[in-house]
């Protein structure tokens, strides 16, 4: 996942969904089509997702690299 900022509010995001099997392909997929009309517009301290585009479990992953993304950003 790539997220572009600009004075700490999301502008664009990138996600390159990596699926092991048809399901995960199914729900990355869902969530990457979704996940830009969630976030962009919202400053990065906001960013936390619980379901996107019926996609929960993505969810996760999603928030654990924002978490990450904070941390480098304050650097």
């Amino acid at each position: 996942m790539t997220l572009t900022l600009e004075a700490d509010v999301v502008t664009a995001v990138e996600v390159e969904p990596m699926p092991d099997n048809p399901t995960t392909k199914t729900y990355q997929g869902r969530f990457a089509g979704g996940i830009s009309d969630a976030i962009v517009g919202k400053k990065l301290d906001e960013l936390s997702v619980d379901k996107v585009a019926g996609s929960s479990l993505t969810s996760g992953g999603f928030n654990e690299a924002t978490g990450k993304i904070k941390s480098e950003a304050r650097l």
